[in-house]
């Protein structure tokens, strides 16, 4: 898809502010994209965007208007839990088309992935990042992504440790690229909507969390088993991302067999390059690069 194109803007999470919203629908129009909103954008119900009823039939009027390229979302926050269960998958899958969100759109994305077994977009959202305006990188990652320019090469800052289990001689790893934001992925943990992440590689980032907190949701999927049988794990934007909270994660991961790398320019902070969750990846420890598609 490209410019010219019809993209819906759905709100399934918290309350949009209404000049944010232009702003980013601005935004849109000037990539060269016909932004079409949903019904329930403006509307307000407690901590949501609407009610639960009216945040679903604003997703399903755009899933079911066969012009519309892509979705995109509004905003985070909080709400699409709420809503997982509900979600016309088979409507969605009668329309393919590209979804774009990230944080708590997580768990809706990674099942576009695994239900509808489509690529999801780990990108911008409309309320934010493209209210605030997307930095020319960003910009050129998000368009590419949505046209399908793969395979892309991303630098990494550095790998953490690289273990022997399925790495090549060079730390060199490959697998589906899955994951999002940390504290969604975990409150998916004992739900159908956790995803299947063996032979993944896992990427993850996530906002406002203290260091204690990046240590129990590691340490709860530690447990779980889910990260036994992963590729490798790719960090994203994390605030106060130093030295010492690496520490912290490789602490919690430590005997795991596969490469941590650090440094993916991804998630809540700018820059925020798009990720294409579902797609074949490549991750080199040794190189320190990561090569989607």
């Amino acid at each position: 898809m490209g410019p010219g194109d019809r993209v819906g803007v759905a709100a399934l999470s918290g309350p949009v502010d209404a000049e944010r919203l232009e702003s980013g629908l601005a935004a849109l129009r000037r990539m060269g994209f016909e932004p079409v909103v949903a019904d329930n954008a403006g509307a307000r119900h407690g901590l949501f965007a609407g009610s639960d009823a009216e945040r679903l039939a604003g997703l399903h009027r755009l899933a079911a208007d066969p012009e519309i390229a892509a979705i995109f979302f509004a905003r985070g926050g909080h709400g699409v839990l709420r809503l997982l269960h509900a979600i016309d998958w088979e409507l969605l899958a009668r329309r393919p088309r590209a979804y774009v969100g990230y944080s708590d759109l997580t768990p809706f994305l990674l099942g576009v992935v695994e239900r509808l077994g489509l690529v999801a977009f780990h990108g911008p959202m409309v309320g934010a990042d493209l209210a605030r305006g997307l930095a020319p990188d960003d910009e050129a990652s998000l368009l590419a992504a949505l046209a399908g320019r793969y395979p892309v090469t991303q630098r990494l800052d550095a790998a953490v440790r690289v273990g022997s289990g399925g790495a090549g001689g060079d730390g060199t790893v490959a697998g589906p690229l899955l994951g999002g934001c940390l504290s969604l992925l975990v409150a998916t943990l004992g739900t159908d909507f956790f995803p299947d992440l063996a032979g993944s590689i896992l990427f993850w980032e996530d906002v406002g969390e203290p260091p204690y907190r990046i240590d129990r949701m590691l340490t709860h999927l530690r447990l779980s088993g889910n990260l036994a049988r992963l590729q490798g794990m790719i960090v994203g934007h994390l605030d106060g991302g130093g030295d010492g909270l690496r520490e912290i994660v490789a602490d919690a991961l430590a005997g795991l067999p596969w490469p941590i790398a650090w440094g993916q320019p991804s998630g809540h902070r700018a820059p925020n390059r798009t990720l294409p969750l579902g797609l074949p990846a490549r991750l080199s420890a040794g190189a320190a690069e990561l090569v989607l598609g």
